[in-house]
């Protein structure tokens, strides 16, 4: 099975954002990555921004899976 530069680099970096912050990253860690309050990024996701990773919805917080954010960051790679 050949990987692409690409989804090598997605799969490091979701390794190093689980070791660090776990699977499922909350606002206060997605601040933590972003520099930013967590009541920034509860805006940010209730306004669906576009610097902003993909949510999913978890027992009723927005939640930011670590593979999502790490295929964010390798895909919008300017911002980081």
């Amino acid at each position: 099975m050949n990987l692409t530069y690409k989804q090598q680099l997605i799969i490091a970096m979701a390794q190093s954002i689980i070791t660090k912050y776990g699977a499922i990253l909350d606002d206060k860690a997605l601040g933590d990555v972003f520099g930013l309050s967590s009541q920034t990024i509860k805006n940010k996701l209730t306004n669906g921004d576009n610097d902003m990773p993909k949510y999913t919805q978890l027992k009723g917080k927005r939640v930011v899976m670590a593979n999502d954010l790490a295929e964010f960051m390798v895909k919008n790679e300017s911002k980081f």
